[in-house]
């Protein structure tokens, strides 16, 4: 049976899921194709004139169904590591969230209409290229995971089996 820590960790985890893909699609279905500025000289919503059926930065450019195979294996791959790894702190928490909610938020776009939808944009960086909610939250996942790694990961001395990393 589970303990009430875990239970808790779950329920915040899929809180958080659940939010950023509602998120994410809500944002996709009133701003893709619209011409919006939203800070002046900084970031606007812009017309991205089709959908984006490469990964970042034209990675995989065409191959859609290669790109669902892929996001489908790291999604599985990724919820297997925190089955294993059984971690408490709270920046891992949020970290394995957004990488959850960002992936599916994409693989949604991927499967159900053939590539993403890509809006936002940086006006001061003209040659950066479009993005979406999903796309933000997945890079803040891994900056959010490069400090945990950094700052708080202890590994486990050898023969424990306590997998508990509470910062």
């Amino acid at each position: 049976m589970l303990n009430k820590r875990v239970v808790k960790s779950l329920i915040i985890k899929l809180v958080i899921v659940c939010f950023i893909i509602a998120l994410d699609l809500i944002t996709k279905h009133f701003f893709y194709l619209k011409d919006i500025q939203i800070i002046p000289f900084f970031i606007s919503f812009r017309n991205a004139y089709g959908l984006n059926t490469g990964g970042a930065w034209g990675v995989f450019s065409q191959n859609v169904i290669c790109l669902v195979i892929i996001s489908l294996i790291f999604l599985v791959a990724v919820i297997i590591f925190d089955i294993f790894f059984k971690c408490e702190n709270v920046l891992y928490l949020i970290a394995f969230s957004f990488i959850v909610g960002g992936t599916i938020g994409n693989l949604y776009d991927r499967i159900a209409l053939g590539g993403v939808r890509d809006f936002m944009f940086f006006e001061f960086l003209p040659d950066f290229p479009t993005f979406n909610f999903a796309d933000t939250f997945l890079c803040i996942a891994m900056l959010l995971l490069f400090i945990f790694v950094i700052f708080f990961y202890k590994p486990k001395e050898k023969g424990k089996t306590d997998g508990d990393f509470k910062s």
